[in-house]
């Protein structure tokens, strides 16, 4: 006989279940219909869709293509396909004329199967289904090209696969950054320090990361060896240290937020995330720790200056998970980097 936690979990869970797929189609005929009226009122401009609404990263890796799409169809009304939690990524490029904010795989599903698009490019390879719906999103242009989750960081980094599981030609480029006067005027009011450090030390997959200890350890140290203050970003703090130049702003900034503030300071240090993204598009110096994930060895993220060296430490202690990095690696990367911040 079934207990009654399993009955309320069970019935908690169909709840939830039903209600998204209902709120999915509701949300799928909005769309559809508001889609519509605006492509009535395009006249002969097409409507095109670039599909990658999540994660964080890939869609600051992949920003380069909005401006590729942009030189195929110069007089096309260009939307991106973005969750609700990465608006801001897209809404300011001067290569898009808007957004659709997506409930979930099956809705886009739906969207592209309606054929309200005149021509879409998808980069999300196929099989990454929402946990409510039955539709199975599929990417027949990345599955003739054998990109898969499971093997797509073989074929090369994220902007090189993605555009081509978009039926695009593979782009080496380096991603930007759109951070309208509004988002600097808020980072101003925080008023940092001109020299500081930017750590990102957690990402939402646990063997991504490195241990708290070592960034605890590392970030006294440069403290005592550096007039550095150092700016802990992200969701959730790491470090936990009461020090005078030593900054938590983590869950207390917007993503545009993060990307200012990295791109004011003179280094930035991460483990392979949303904000190593940032970082690269800033154009602000860095040291990644990346180690083994899933079956991916040897790796590289990250396309223009990152993937280049220029600016950039990747340091990855191969065939280990990043919490096998050794710790002097790191203090070592750090030496050498300041000291080159030092040389301008």
């Amino acid at each position: 006989m079934m207990s009654w936690s399993r009955f309320v979990a069970l019935w908690t869970h169909r709840y939830h279940k039903y209600t998204h797929i209902a709120g999915k189609f509701i949300s799928f005929s909005v769309k559809y219909f508001q889609l519509r009226r605006l492509k009535a009122s395009l006249g002969d401009r097409q409507l095109i869709g670039i599909i990658l609404s999540e994660q964080f990263g890939d869609i600051v890796a992949c920003e380069p293509i909005a401006r590729e799409v942009r030189q195929h169809h110069p007089d096309a009304y260009i939307i991106w396909f973005v969750r609700k939690a990465y608006v801001e990524l897209v809404a300011h490029h001067p290569d898009l004329d808007g957004y659709l904010i997506e409930k979930c795989p099956g809705e886009r599903e739906r969207l592209l199967r309606s054929g309200i698009l005149d021509k879409f490019y998808n980069l999300h390879l196929s099989h990454r289904k929402c946990k409510y719906c039955f539709e199975d999103p599929t990417n027949p242009i990345a599955d003739n090209l054998d990109i898969t989750y499971v093997n797509y960081y073989h074929k090369g980094n994220l902007l090189y696969v993605f555009s081509q599981a978009a039926g695009l030609p593979p782009i080496e480029d380096e991603p930007r950054l759109y951070i309208p006067e509004a988002v600097s005027r808020r980072v101003d009011s925080l008023k940092l320090p001109p020299l500081t450090v930017v750590i990102h030390c957690q990402s939402t997959y646990g063997p991504r990361d490195w241990s708290a200890a070592n960034w605890t350890r590392l970030v006294r140290w440069i403290l005592e060896a550096y007039p550095y203050s150092v700016v802990e970003v992200g969701l959730n703090p790491v470090v936990h240290i009461e020090h005078p130049r030593f900054h938590n702003l983590c869950g207390r900034l917007q993503l545009l937020e993060t990307a200012e503030v990295i791109r004011r300071s003179q280094l930035f240090m991460g483990i392979d995330s949303g904000p190593a993204h940032l970082a690269n598009a800033a154009g602000t110096d860095g040291i990644i720790l990346l180690g083994q994930l899933f079956d991916f060895v040897e790796y590289m993220p990250y396309s223009g200056r990152y993937k280049r060296g220029e600016g950039a430490t990747i340091l990855n202690y191969h065939g280990h998970p990043c919490a096998d990095l050794p710790y002097e690696w790191v203090q070592e990367a750090v030496e050498y980097r300041l000291s080159q911040v030092n040389q301008v």
